[in-house]
């Protein structure tokens, strides 16, 4: 019998892992939701130097939790309208939110369960 004891399953989701900052929030794709494993919660995690937001799973017991989905809500989006988290980013990256909307594509590492956003590579749409 083959030893499949290191091996875990990848989780095939259309779409790609995105957020999308905007004047009305900050939107977290599908695909990164389920990525992240569509936990309740997460840490959200900003390094100033490295002009990144991390996404990291966690659980009730973490005092820096964010509620992140609903396991009742039909669409597996997450949108947060908060308006510290959005003036912490624009004002990170002099960014214009009020006219134009930044999607940042991110990356997943599953030893992590966290997603990274590197608003360096932002994509602009008006």
């Amino acid at each position: 019998m083959v030893d499949l004891s290191t091996f875990k399953p990848i989780n095939f989701v259309p779409g790609k892992n995105t957020m999308t900052v905007s004047k009305t929030g900050v939107a977290i794709s599908q695909a990164a939701v389920v990525q992240l494993g569509k936990p309740k919660f997460v840490e959200v995690l900003i390094s100033y130097e490295q002009k990144s937001i991390a996404l990291v799973a966690t659980n009730d017991q973490n005092p820096n939790k964010i509620k992140f989905l609903d396991k009742n809500k039909k669409t597996l989006t997450v949108r947060w309208n908060n308006a510290t988290l959005k003036s912490e980013i624009a004002n990170l990256m002099k960014w214009n939110i009020s006219k134009k909307i930044y999607k940042v594509e991110g990356r997943y590492y599953p030893q992590d369960s966290l997603m990274m956003f590197d608003l360096k590579t932002a994509q602009v749409n008006q």
